[in-house]
């Protein structure tokens, strides 16, 4: 059995590159949405058959390099090159990773990495994938898409039809309304060693 994800020290990395940006932790493209596609993607990876490890990876680290919250069309593949050159102990200065994001990295598998690095590379520029857990990771950011003003389209998401009904359209456009009311203050404390804006867990925060 892997050991735990160490994903309270992941996400002061991945917070460490946002704030180097200039962006704002709990934005747009921030910390919340992260765990919403986390949840997301937990939600259906059993159907999916995706790695649970691989989609709360990519939950953590696939919008953590935007520079701005519009159109940034290589936020994905910064994020991807990242990953690689810390996989392949040539972390860059200006972007550090601790030991802990390193290891888990390099501790993945070939193949799960390159699930990983495709999944934040490809996330807004290619529309469908045929590896799962990538697929998973696609659909589970575009479960997400009303936060900026779209109801996600069906048509738009990777994974079986029957995974994303009209019910888990309509759950999801729910919790992205609700900010982080509908989920646990102390599950998020706990499991990512952060406190979030009080105003986040207020109903209709967005």
């Amino acid at each position: 059995m892997s050991a735990p994800l160490p994903e309270d020290r992941l996400i002061a990395v991945a917070l460490g590159h946002v704030e180097r940006r200039g962006m704002h932790a709990w934005g747009l493209h921030g910390a919340a949405h992260w765990w919403r596609v986390r949840h997301n993607a937990l939600l259906l990876a059993p159907g999916t058959g995706a790695d649970a490890r691989v989609v709360r990876l990519f939950a953590i680290f696939h919008d953590a390099f935007r520079e701005d919250d519009g159109y940034d069309a290589e936020h994905g593949p910064r994020a991807a090159a990242w990953l690689r050159e810390v996989r392949a102990g040539r972390t860059p200065a200006a972007d550090p990773a601790c030991e802990t994001t390193e290891r888990e990295l390099r501790g993945l598998r070939d193949e799960d990495f390159s699930r990983l690095a495709e999944a934040c590379r490809l996330h807004t520029s290619a529309k469908h994938h045929g590896d799962a857990t990538v697929a998973t990771c696609f659909t589970a950011d575009r479960l997400d898409l009303g936060r900026v003003g779209h109801t996600p389209d069906p048509d738009l998401m990777p994974v079986a039809r029957e995974l994303v009904d009209d019910r888990t359209i309509a759950a999801a456009m729910a919790r992205t309304r609700l900010g982080l009311a509908w989920t646990d203050a102390a599950t998020l404390a706990e499991t990512w060693g952060v406190t979030p804006p009080t105003r986040l867990f207020s109903k209709g925060a967005g």
